[in-house]
C-alpha cells in the first residue's frame, strides 16, 4: 500500500519537474465533510493564462483520517472556469469540478475513484471551497466546505507595471 502511494507521488512529482513550472497552487486548511479534517493540497495549474477564462490542473489532495467519510491520499484532475477573474479584484471566484482516485486511509472505506463539482472563492491568503464529493463505490455523495490558507489562481493577473 505504501508502495503504491510513495509510486504515484514520484510519478506527480517527475511530471511537474518536467514542466515549467507558472505557479504552485498550495492550500492549507479544513475540510468539514461529515465530520472536521485538516486538509492540505498541492495542485499545479496546466495554462495559467490571464487572458483564458478557464484552466486546468494536476495535483495531490490530502485529507486526515476520518472515519465518517472516505479521506486521505488522492492525485487528481482539476477543470476550473474563473466566473469572477480581473486584474482590477482582490479576489477571484470559479467553478469546477475534480475528480481523482482516492487512496483511503482508513479502516471503514477502500480505495476508491471520486468527483467533485464545486464553487470557489479566494480572497488572498484565504480560500473558501464548497462543493459536493461523489463517491462511486459506496454510491453516494455528501456536501463539503474547505476554509484554507493559501491559494495562487489571483497570481494571473500579477505584474510589475
Amino acid at each position: 500500500m505504501i508502495n503504491n502511494i510513495l509510486k504515484i507521488i514520484g510519478v506527480f512529482l517527475c511530471l511537474f519537474c518536467t514542466q515549467s513550472l507558472k505557479a504552485q497552487i498550495i492550500s492549507l486548511g479544513a475540510k468539514y465533510d461529515k465530520a472536521a479534517m485538516f486538509q492540505a493540497s498541492f495542485n499545479i495549474p496546466v495554462l495559467f493564462d490571464k487572458h483564458k477564462p478557464y484552466d486546468f490542473a494536476l495535483g495531490l489532495d490530502y485529507t486526515s483520517p476520518n472515519a465518517k467519510a472516505p479521506s486521505g491520499l488522492q492525485p487528481q484532475f482539476t477543470a476550473m472556469y474563473f466566473l469572477v477573474d480581473d486584474k482590477y479584484k482582490s479576489y477571484n471566484i470559479s467553478v469546477g469540478i475534480t475528480s481523482g482516485y482516492l487512496f483511503d486511509f482508513n479502516k471503514e472505506f477502500s480505495n476508491q475513484f471520486r468527483v467533485s463539482p464545486y464553487v470557489y472563492m479566494e480572497a488572498f491568503p484565504f480560500t473558501v471551497k464548497v462543493g459536493h464529493e461523489y463517491v462511486m463505490p459506496l454510491n453516494q455523495g455528501q456536501f463539503f466546505i474547505l476554509v484554507g490558507i493559501g491559494g495562487g489562481y489571483l497570481f494571473r493577473h500579477f505584474s510589475v507595471m
